[in-house]
C-alpha cells in the first residue's frame, strides 16, 4: 500500500532534557530529538504548546543562540 496523507503516521520526537532560551529572544524551549532539515541546526518547541500534535509548532535554531535555563 502506498503511504497516503491519511495512512501515514510519523513518529512523534521525544523532548530532551532542559530548558532553553534563544539568546535575544525565545524563552521556555526544550529540544527534540528530531533529526533538523539544515545540517547543524537543532529542532525546539516551546515546552507549554502542543508540539507533539502540531508539527507546525516545531523549528529549527543554531545551537550557538541557545542559552540553557535549567
Amino acid at each position: 500500500m502506498e503511504p497516503t496523507m491519511t495512512n501515514l503516521t510519523m513518529p512523534i520526537p521525544t523532548a530532551l532534557p532542559g530548558v532553553w532560551r534563544e539568546r535575544g529572544g525565545l524563552d521556555g524551549l526544550i529540544r527534540l530529538d528530531e533529526t533538523p532539515v539544515t545540517p547543524g541546526m537543532v529542532v525546539v518547541a516551546k515546552q507549554n504548546e502542543p508540539w507533539q500534535e502540531k508539527p507546525e509548532l516545531r523549528w529549527q535554531v543554531w545551537p550557538e543562540d541557545l542559552e540553557a535555563v535549567s
